[in-house]
């Protein structure tokens, strides 16, 4: 973008005196072609200024609504300046909209579940996981009297996008637990739409992601959770969870800019995750002022389903291998045709 905008520059500087002073003496009765350049040079302004509106005062962290929003709502609420420098905080609903946002070089810190991060990584998107904040939201849930994986047999599950992390974590699991004749309904658009459809009894099966688990569980009392998806591993002769379902992410050039910075930032971060588990009171009513929330008692409730975490992912490396190993095997593209390299993981310290 930056070559653009200097290539458009440069045009402009070579040849707008000369058509200028050529239309001078034409100004006091415009012709189409002069008006015609006139709105022409104005688009060319525009798109030249938001060239250089990318401040290098401000550091801007592309986030997903849902526990990601949470785990930042200290950052959110007291807008902190690190290093001299504004911290924005954009909010989105969708993965799709923060990579978007990352493609453009619009981010310099973003949040994004770990395996389209390593997806992108491998696709020569700069961007390197700095921390694991969210340790798995996904319940599986239903609104019939079943109590236990086992009876499952011959169930259909409701779930949302067909090879992401909640299906093949699903999928493992209906492996692992030998549940037999399950199947899986991929026709719903949303996760929104599958915990509507739970609500409604128009599914009996679903799994659903925080922060809709909470809202479920206040709204109906026959809905209930039969289990939480994980991915435990035997890491060090012994199981351990793996989830580290999102990725905290730095984009290549930030470190380069300003490498004083990033440990600035993920400390504030990492004070803003431990705040929600430390002080869960305050924290509630940050979510409900910040409209993550629509009252306190149901801010209170989600908070431990969003399993919010700050590590930082040099301490991870054998974590975040063996899960995306898991996606691997079940599906190689989704994490980009291979396990990334180990420049993947930024160093902080």
């Amino acid at each position: 973008m930056l070559n653009i905008c200097i290539f458009v520059q440069a045009q402009i500087d070579k040849k707008n005196i000369k058509i200028l002073s050529h239309y001078q003496k034409d100004m006091k009765k415009p012709s189409f072609i002069t008006i015609l350049f006139i709105s022409i040079f104005g688009i060319v302004s525009t798109f030249l200024t938001s060239c250089s509106n990318k401040s290098s005062d401000t550091i801007r962290i592309g986030i997903l609504d849902g526990p990601s929003a949470v785990s930042f709502i200290q950052l959110i609420d007291y807008s902190p300046i690190i290093g001299g420098k504004n911290v924005e905080i954009i909010i989105k609903s969708e993965p799709l909209q923060i990579q978007a946002l990352m493609m453009q070089g619009e981010l310099d810190f973003a949040i994004l579940p770990t395996i389209m991060a390593a997806n992108l990584y491998n696709k020569g998107l700069k961007y390197r996981m700095v921390a694991c904040p969210i340790w798995g939201t996904l319940y599986l849930m239903t609104n019939l009297p079943i109590q236990h994986i086992e009876n499952l047999k011959g169930q259909t599950i409701a779930i949302f996008g067909q090879g992401a992390t909640s299906d093949i974590l699903l999928r493992r699991m209906i492996k692992e637990k030998v549940i037999l004749n399950t199947k899986i309904d991929y026709s719903f658009a949303s996760n929104n739409e599958i915990a509507q459809a739970l609500l409604f009894k128009k599914v009996k099966l679903a799994v659903v992601s925080e922060p809709l688990v909470s809202k479920l569980l206040a709204q109906d009392s026959s809905i209930h959770i039969i289990e939480k998806l994980d991915c435990k591993k035997s890491i060090y002769n012994s199981d351990k969870d793996i989830f580290v379902q999102t990725a905290f992410l730095v984009s290549q050039r930030f470190t380069e800019d300003y490498p004083e910075l990033v440990q600035q930032v993920c400390q504030s971060y990492s004070n803003s995750c431990n705040f929600i588990s430390e002080q869960p009171e305050k924290a509630a009513k940050l979510m409900v002022k910040h409209k993550l929330a629509t009252n306190i008692e149901s801010a209170r409730r989600s908070i431990p389903f969003c399993n919010i975490r700050y590590v930082g992912a040099f301490a991870l490396e054998n974590e975040v291998n063996r899960y995306l190993d898991i996606f691997y095997e079940y599906n190689p593209k989704s994490i980009g045709g291979k396990i990334p390299n180990n420049d993947f993981i930024f160093q902080t310290y």
